[in-house]
């Protein structure tokens, strides 16, 4: 069944836009409560955090009118999680005893490790999402997600071996193929969305960060390494004999040969390169955004976006500022706190004043970096992508179908969290 039959195709397209209330009323006690409960139940409560978020931010996203629904629940994401270690544990174990019953295998337990829970990672993320995906609704319409999660592994896997291959040039190449591959499989009621994400669209903002930013850093390691045949000497850095601390310092017995001159090549392009990159990092995600939701369609209904670079830039020039000011008011109150406790514990002494007024301020530091973080960057990057997109052609959209197809299990969310490769909210589709 065509599911656009009866959209009239020389009517005038009507366009839809999508709305988000950036005042999030609300919002800073969803961030406390769940920092607070999720502290005393050591971690336990992230996962009814997580869901308490993308609840707020998916129900203040009006799509057309209509705000969409997170129906997910911290208990899903619990089990999964739980069951997920059930089974992670056993293959970690089985790695570890490895090394021991085949000395052989040994060196290269640290290695089939890594390269087996990289892969295992990949599958976790696109489960992940497909969770994600059957647990958002939009005018009574589930969204879902198809495909194997092990094809979506090998690819990424395949890819980003090329992209270290390459040096990094192929990595736009990897995300657009990836995005294809991710949104090619969403569907939408009965119908399914499509992408023509191409590596050349991101090319240019990604050679921008990538000369800048990573160019230098791999050409001085690449001379290093030619300095030393290839053949790095283990003791290159040693420990600073002259402090109690483990700080690394270069050993001054190859203070007269090449690899003194590569070794400080290396770390003068990094001190210059990476804050530059850390600088380019919001152009580039600005620009990758909009080029994949541009490519994002579903029958004769596209997204169009006019996100720009400078509304990803703008929510952390404002964090910066507010933890200036955070920070300023901390030091005040903590000048002021100390001579207070240390009037009503005369006994105790100062020293102990200044302890107890540290661990209050560190306590109300770290709630007050995650509530600021959380209202001037999740929020504004939410709003800037959200406000920015539009829906070309809304009838054919509004004549999607609801489909019968069951939710996905939370095991596909908990194997991700219990790789460390989950987040709690993703900017974007």
């Amino acid at each position: 069944m065509n599911q656009f039959e009866g959209v009239p195709s020389q009517a005038p397209a009507r366009t839809g836009v999508i709305a988000f209330d950036r005042r999030a009323a609300g919002l800073t006690g969803i961030v406390i409560k769940g920092f607070l409960l999720s502290l005393v139940t050591f971690s336990i409560y992230r996962f009814w955090y997580i869901s308490n978020l993308r609840r707020f931010f998916w129900g203040r996203t009006i799509v057309a009118g209509s705000p969409a629904e997170y129906l997910g629940t911290g208990k899903e994401l619990f089990l999964g999680f739980v069951v997920a270690l059930a089974i992670l544990v056993p293959v970690y174990l089985v790695l570890f005893l490895l090394g021991f019953a085949i000395p052989a295998l040994a060196p290269f337990a640290a290695p089939i490790s890594f390269v087996f829970l990289f892969v295992l990672g990949q599958y976790a993320l696109f489960r992940g999402r497909r969770y994600r995906a059957s647990r958002t609704r939009w005018r009574g319409i589930r969204l879902a997600q198809d495909g194997s999660g092990f094809a979506y592994a090998g690819r990424a896997s395949l890819w980003w071996l090329a992209t270290i291959l390459t040096l990094g040039l192929a990595f736009p190449f990897m995300r657009a193929a990836l995005e294809r591959f991710r949104i090619d499989h969403t569907l939408i009621g009965q119908s399914r969305m499509r992408s023509t994400a191409t590596g050349r669209s991101i090319l240019l903002p990604w050679l921008m960060f990538y000369i800048v930013g990573l160019l230098p850093i791999i050409a001085s390691l690449l001379a290093l390494l030619a300095a030393s045949g290839f053949d790095l000497p283990s003791d290159l850095l040693i420990q600073d004999p002259a402090t109690e601390k483990s700080k690394l310092i270069f050993n001054p017995a190859y203070a007269d040969t090449p690899l003194s001159l590569y070794g400080g090549l290396v770390l003068g392009a990094a001190s210059v390169s990476i804050p530059l990159a850390v600088i380019l990092i919001p152009y580039y995600r600005a620009r990758e955004t909009r080029a994949f939701l541009n490519a994002a369609s579903l029958g004769a209904a596209r997204l169009a976006s006019s996100l720009r670079a400078r509304q990803f830039y703008w929510p952390y020039f404002l964090y910066m500022l507010a933890l200036i000011g955070f920070v300023s008011a901390l030091g005040i109150v903590f000048a002021l706190l100390v001579p207070i406790l240390a009037a009503d514990n005369p006994s105790a002494g100062t020293q102990a004043a200044v302890l107890a007024a540290s661990a209050l301020l560190y306590l109300g530091a770290l709630i007050g970096f995650t509530v600021i973080y959380v209202r001037t960057v999740t929020v504004r990057l939410w709003h800037a992508v959200a406000t920015t997109t539009q829906i070309e052609n809304l009838p054919a959209l509004e004549a999607v179908l609801a489909s019968s197809r069951p939710p996905a299990s939370g095991l596909n969310e908990g194997l991700a969290d219990a790789l460390d490769v989950g987040g709690a909210l993703e900017i974007g589709f």
